[in-house]
């Protein structure tokens, strides 16, 4: 006899938890692709996001590549216009001078007192581990480096192996001498015809160690083109708010009547009201012509960018 199976022979248990069954594999099924999906989403979001920190890495060292080749331009700018009107080929605040510059005073004591007498680091080719291996070797200061002959600090540098072997001292001797009789001027003019302590061959100027140290020490400054903070009495956000009134440049603000400064802070506001713009119009055209030296003196006799 043939037994026919029925739907009313499925347990009533069955009914219920089969759907249920179904439902939870099918959704498993789609919890498993969407978390694929979501887990290349994230792989890709965390590697534009290392693509947009090295590109960001990139465009910050192409911002201060554009920065110190807008300084040099500034002081490209001070040396053709001292050479114009006085013949002299550098200033102390350009950083750009010749072997007959002499200092200003001011500026001259304030570089005696924070370079001394044995401050060897300023010397090109000479880094904290040489200024050890120097002192630890007799030589304390630019009298004695000066008076070392060649082939002694040559021997000396052969003890230490051959990372110090390829070192040329050469120029050491000759420049200690320069910062020993206070002759920063004709040092700075030396360094910049030398490459890592040894003469350089190219036709192209390299940075001076001593200015590098001067300026890291705060005794001088360096500005980049038109950066109107150059300007005494002027912050970060009166600069803000000048470019704002299209004042982007020294000229600009050398061609703007104090009268029209001081409309612009007075409609900013109370905290803009208090400074005083009078000499603002001076400093900017001295900035934008170069003559840095003037600038100096001028902005040693201000007071917050006032007259006093």
């Amino acid at each position: 006899m043939v037994t026919f199976f029925t739907f009313c022979d499925i347990p009533w248990w069955l009914t219920w938890i089969l759907p249920f069954l179904l439902g939870l594999a099918l959704g498993w099924l789609l919890w498993s692709r969407f978390k694929n999906l979501f887990d290349e989403s994230q792989t890709e979001l965390t590697q534009s996001q290392q693509k947009i920190s090295d590109l960001q890495f990139e465009i910050n060292g192409h911002k201060k590549q554009i920065s110190l080749l807008d300084g040099d331009l500034a002081l490209c700018r001070g040396r053709l216009r001292e050479q114009e009107t006085s013949g002299m080929t550098s200033s102390a605040a350009t950083l750009v001078q010749s072997p007959g510059f002499t200092a200003p005073a001011v500026s001259q004591q304030k570089w005696v007192a924070a370079i001394g007498s044995d401050q060897l680091q300023i010397i090109e080719g000479i880094g904290p581990k040489m200024e050890a291996i120097l002192k630890e070797n007799g030589i304390p200061d630019f009298s004695t480096l000066a008076s070392t002959n060649i082939t002694v600090l040559r021997d000396m540098l052969n003890k230490y192996g051959d990372k110090y072997r390829i070192i040329d001292p050469t120029s050491w001797p000759a420049q200690a001498a320069l910062a020993e009789k206070e002759e920063y001027a004709g040092l700075i003019s030396m360094q910049k015809s030398l490459d890592g302590g040894r003469a350089d061959t190219a036709t192209n100027e390299t940075d001076s160690k001593l200015e590098k140290f001067l300026v890291k020490a705060g005794i001088i400054k360096q500005w980049k083109q038109d950066d109107l903070k150059a300007i005494e009495g002027i912050g970060p956000k009166i600069e803000g708010l000048l470019k704002e009134n299209g004042i982007s440049t020294w000229e600009n603000l050398s061609h703007t009547s104090a009268e029209n400064l001081r409309n612009i802070l007075e409609k900013a506001g109370p905290r803009f009201q208090l400074a005083e713009p009078s000499t603002w119009p001076k400093q900017a055209m001295l900035a934008s012509e170069g003559r840095w030296e003037e600038l100096m003196n001028y902005q040693d006799a201000l007071n917050g960018g006032k007259e006093q």
